[in-house]
This record gives C-alpha cells, sequence and structure tokens, in this order.
C-alpha cells in the first residue's frame, strides 16, 4: 500500500473516494476524520467493505483510502478480502488519524450512551427514536418497545433515510458497538449529525431490568 501525505490524502479524499478508518471504536469516541466510515473489526470489514466501496462483479472495488494506527494493522483486515482484490486501496494516511488532527482537518465526534441513559431518556424526550440496525429477524425476536427497525444492509436506502425526521433524536441499537458505530459514521456522512450510540449493544440490553422488551412475530416469516 502507498503512504499518503495530509496533502495527497485530502486530494482523493475531496476527488470523493470513500475512507475508511479500521481504528477500534474506543479510539474513534476520541475523534474521526468527517466523513470517514468505521470499520474497526475485520469480521465487519469483510462482510461491509464490498457495499461500502461500491462493489461489483464487473468493476471490483471502487478505490478507497484507509486511516490506522500502524501499517501492520491493516493486515487482518485486508485478508478478509478475496484473492486479487486488495489493488482497491488508493494508499492509507501517513501517520494516521493523529496527523490529520495536527494539520488541523476536519474532525468529527459521536456522542454513546449506556442503556440506563436511554432508559430514563426514554419518557421524558418526544422526537427520540430508537433505530434497531440489527437485521429484521433477530428485531421480530426482540426489540425495545417502539424501536424502529433499519438494517444495517438498508442504512444506505435513500427512502429509508428520507423518513428520519430533521427533530429526530436517534439513538442506535446494534448487535455491538463495531455495528453501532459503523451505522452512526455511514448515517453523519448523509448529514444526518442528530443521533447517539447506544452503547453495548443489543445483549447488555436485555440485561436491562428496566427495558421494555417485545417481539414481532409477523417480521419472523
Amino acid at each position: 500500500m502507498t503512504a499518503l501525505g495530509i496533502e495527497a490524502f485530502s486530494q482523493f479524499a475531496e476527488q470523493g473516494l470513500t475512507i475508511i478508518d479500521i481504528r477500534s471504536t474506543e479510539l474513534l469516541k476520541q475523534g474521526f476524520i468527517k466523513g470517514s466510515i468505521s470499520l474497526g473489526s475485520p469480521a465487519i470489514f469483510g462482510a461491509q467493505i464490498g457495499t461500502l466501496s461500491g462493489f461489483s462483479l464487473s468493476s471490483g472495488f471502487s478505490p478507497v483510502l484507509l486511516v490506522g494506527d500502524a501499517v501492520q494493522d491493516f493486515e487482518p483486515f485486508l485478508q478478509q478480502l478475496p484473492n486479487g482484490s486488495n489493488n482497491w486501496v488508493k494508499g492509507y494516511l501517513e501517520g494516521g488519524f493523529n496527523a490529520w488532527e495536527k494539520a488541523g482537518g476536519a474532525v468529527d465526534l459521536i456522542i454513546d450512551v449506556e442503556v440506563d441513559e436511554l432508559i430514563m431518556d426514554i419518557p421524558f424526550d418526544e422526537n427520540l427514536v430508537i433505530m434497531d440496525i440489527r437485521p429484521a429477524v433477530n428485531f421480530g425476536n426482540g426489540h425495545l418497545k417502539d424501536a424502529v427497525s433499519l438494517p444495517l444492509a438498508q442504512i444506505n436506502d435513500p427512502l429509508r433515510i428520507s423518513a428520519i425526521e430533521e427533530n429526530d433524536n436517534l439513538y442506535i441499537v446494534g448487535e455491538n458497538d463495531d455495528a453501532a458505530f459503523l451505522a452512526a459514521t455511514i448515517l453523519k456522512k448523509q448529514d444526518i449529525h442528530n443521533l447517539r450510540v447506544v452503547l453495548g449493544g443489543w445483549e447488555v440490553i436485555q440485561s436491562e431490568k428496566k427495558a421494555q422488551i417485545v417481539k414481532e412475530p409477523g417480521m419472523l416469516n
């Protein structure tokens, strides 16, 4: 892979190349390049990169840019790609996010909340929307009362995104933090910024005694 300085990296980003941030969610919480997408887990990277980079059988992957802490960190992610497809990486940012931040590049943040904070907010916020990004079958098996199902696979669907109101306060629930932060960065890239990630995901929600969990049998068929 080619190491890119700030100027070269910025020029490629301005051309519309997707920026993929492979750092952990713990580091992402401290800030990330505005407009970049979080894929901090090799498994999620392998499952989602094709959709996010415009993969097609005829043209392969559209070029992308990577952000990480060290060159060796990229290898577990690149191993998730089909043989011969790793040439889609245009390059990586030399010096990582720290170099970008020191250079005064535009950065963004994601607010996260604990499950108990969400439970406390529900009765008092009429604009609160719980967005459950798990697969529809998982949602049908159990979800928070009044939650809206928007599976991660459909999060780029213009029709689904257009249903989000400007005054909605989105709380994103995923299977885990990696999936939720991925969804949050995708939404932010689409200029939807009034959102929060519910930490711990569905596993933690199920253990919360005050959580009102319901099922939707019709979604299981």
